[in-house]
């Protein structure tokens, strides 16, 4: 019944809340020294470091933020905040949502622009790549602050790797030398998040590497990257079990040593650093990708989650004095700080604040070496990311070939781009 809440409200976009979404409120002259009020519905309220992080927020901008927490489960908190915008209601100033949704709401009359906070100035100092695949409008409007910066990374057993003989990983063939030796017994020489709702990463990650189109699946690149992934179990080098893994099993793996190479995104560096894992020796590290086409080059997704301002808030000067400080170096730094994760102004990455945090030095040489690109995400986000996935697991289960799975996904493209 969520799910067609959902679709209901984002198939009435050209239609609803029209006249009360397409302007905005007046701007008032702000007095800095003036405390204003705002409303916060985020999904960090129950996170370590939130307590400390919403004092600094409070005292650096004079504010008086009230804080409402998001749904935990990803399908109840989209219909949340859907509601919450779709309805015009005035009770949330911003909020915070992942990829999907800010691609869902973005070209909406729903969220306020933020071109005045995010201008040209301040953009150059978030990704690049990122921004323009998945932020900015066709238009070149921006909608939202990215929150921080995270990393769809290759991590590594760097024991499997001793005991293998193997070096390094810096190319496609060392990859696949890697995992075929690491293979024996109920050991895995790959890790991937192979549920439906979670393989397009997996996808796109081997379409990146070897330079083909995500969206045009008659691309010989693109069908290539799909054949090496398949392939990786075809070999043996990874199990069909891995059809039902999210990125918990994927972690839980590397960990017992039950896999050699794995993605995973940077978030679970701090998992790793609590079990004691993840140390400059490792025996986990994060590894640039593998170069399986010299024109590319290595490859990776990034991703983000976002403040955006409901256009029906009442509370905008409040608002942008929030967003000014989230999208500046201090903003970023204070929450970088407090929370662990790593800055999407990417200056900050060399700043020696940050030297001791867990793989900084791993994520400056992503920023270095790789290019990092948005997700393929649409509006209709979880109905393609789950008809992908759907025609991947017919492929893996060989009840349709290649062609047939190349085929159907353009199709399904076609009909969701």
């Amino acid at each position: 019944m969520k799910k067609i809440l959902i679709m209901m409200l984002i198939a009435l976009l050209p239609f609803v809340l029209f006249a009360n979404g397409a302007k905005e409120a007046e701007q008032v002259q702000d007095d800095p020294n003036e405390t204003l009020e705002l409303v916060l519905m985020t999904k960090d309220s129950t996170a370590s470091g939130f307590k400390d992080w919403i004092s600094l927020v409070e005292k650096a901008c004079n504010l008086k933020i009230t804080v409402v927490a998001t749904p935990t489960n990803s399908n109840d908190r989209q219909a949340k905040v859907t509601t919450v915008l779709s309805t015009a209601d005035k009770s949330v100033d911003i909020i915070t949502v992942n990829d999907e949704m800010y691609t869902a709401f973005k070209n909406t009359c729903w969220l306020a622009s933020l071109n005045d906070v995010m201008t040209a100035e301040v953009r150059k100092e978030f990704p690049q790549a990122y921004l323009n695949d998945m932020v900015i409008t066709k238009e070149g409007n921006i909608y939202s602050v990215p929150m921080y910066f995270s990393v769809l990374g290759w991590f590594v057993n760097t024991d499997i790797m001793k005991e293998c003989g193997v070096e390094s990983i810096a190319t496609y063939d060392d990859f696949i030398t890697l995992i075929k030796k690491a293979t024996s017994g109920d050991r895995y020489g790959y890790a991937d998040a192979w549920d439906s709702a979670y393989a397009f990463n997996s996808l796109g990650s081997f379409i990146n590497l070897f330079g083909g189109d995500y969206y045009n699946w008659n691309d010989p690149q693109t069908q290539k990257g799909v054949h090496e992934l398949v392939n990786i179990l075809r070999e043996g080098y990874t199990t069909r079990s891995q059809m039902a893994d999210q990125y918990e099993q994927v972690y839980q793996n590397l960990v017992a040593g039950k896999r050699a190479v794995g993605l995973l995104y940077t978030n679970q560096i701090a998992k790793f650093n609590k079990a004691g894992l993840y140390t400059p020796n490792g025996p986990i590290t994060m590894i640039v990708p593998p170069v399986a086409n010299e024109k590319v080059g290595s490859v990776a997704y990034c991703s983000s989650w976002h403040y955006i301002l409901n256009n029906a808030s009442e509370h905008k000067t409040a608002a942008k004095r929030f967003l000014n400080y989230a999208a500046s170096k201090q903003g970023q730094l204070d929450y970088t700080k407090c929370f662990g994760t790593f800055p999407a102004y990417l200056e900050l990455l060399s700043n020696p604040e940050l030297d001791n945090l867990t793989g900084i030095n791993e994520m400056r040489e992503y920023v270095e070496k790789v290019t990092l690109r948005g997700r393929p995400i649409v509006a209709e986000a979880m109905e393609y990311i789950s008809e992908i996935g759907n025609l991947f697991h017919r492929l893996l289960l060989e009840e349709i070939s290649e062609a047939d799975f190349f085929a159907s996904a353009q199709k399904a493209t076609e009909k969701y781009i």
